[in-house]
């Protein structure tokens, strides 16, 4: 009798445990889920439906002066890099003259590719030097535009390329060392002289 009895206490206890053990686990499970949807947008690229307003997963962001458009001024909000306006048109943004100038030695170096490739194809499939002479015999006013546009590009790519290589290995400098070659000063001073030395050497070639 006594052995029955202790037989079905134990039984009853375990089962107690066992109860305490699921309800635990449904509220970590719970809080598992909830801390989820709350993460979930973070590092994505859309704005949660609950942000800014009160929700079942937080009490919103009105008593810090939260505007209550503000999931639409939000849709109106330019992306990064904020160059041109709302109105599509005008700009707030400036490219430095850096910025211009290393564009400008990449799209040079693609059309000098593009020119290589070409040349290449006149050689297999025809004769490189007679599409040259038949070139050089067109008027002057088409001839020199083009002579001018091919050595300028050649130009302004190899001298882009040589001031790369001389930042590649200069020093980058701090905020206490204004000396380097990458302050804001020297690398407009230098885009600015690339841009017209380019210009005065394909001048001098599309003459001669």
């Amino acid at each position: 009798m006594a052995l029955r009895q202790g037989s079905r206490a134990l039984v009853q206890a375990l089962s107690r445990s066992t109860n305490a053990l699921t309800s635990q686990s449904e509220t970590l499970i719970a809080g598992a889920a909830l801390q989820q949807q709350q993460l979930r947008f973070i590092g994505g690229d859309k704005i949660p439906e609950y942000w800014g307003k009160p929700s079942p997963y937080t009490g919103g962001t009105a008593f810090l002066g939260t505007p209550t458009n503000h999931q639409d001024l939000i849709k109106k909000r330019p992306l990064s890099p904020d160059v041109i306006g709302l109105d599509g048109k005008s700009r707030h943004y400036n490219f430095p003259w850096a910025a211009i100038s290393s564009i400008t030695n990449r799209v040079t170096g693609v059309v000098l590719a593009g020119g290589v490739y070409g040349a290449s194809a006149i050689a297999l499939t025809g004769n490189i030097g007679n599409t040259v002479n038949m070139i050089a015999n067109w008027p002057g006013i088409i001839t020199f535009p083009v002579k001018f546009a091919i050595a300028y590009t050649v130009f302004y790519h190899y001298m882009g390329a040589v001031r790369h290589f001389v930042w590649d290995h200069h020093k980058i400098g701090n905020q206490a060392d204004k000396t380097s070659l990458l302050e804001l000063g020297p690398a407009e001073v230098s885009s600015k002289a690339i841009f017209a030395l380019a210009g005065v050497l394909a001048f001098a070639a599309a003459c001669a």
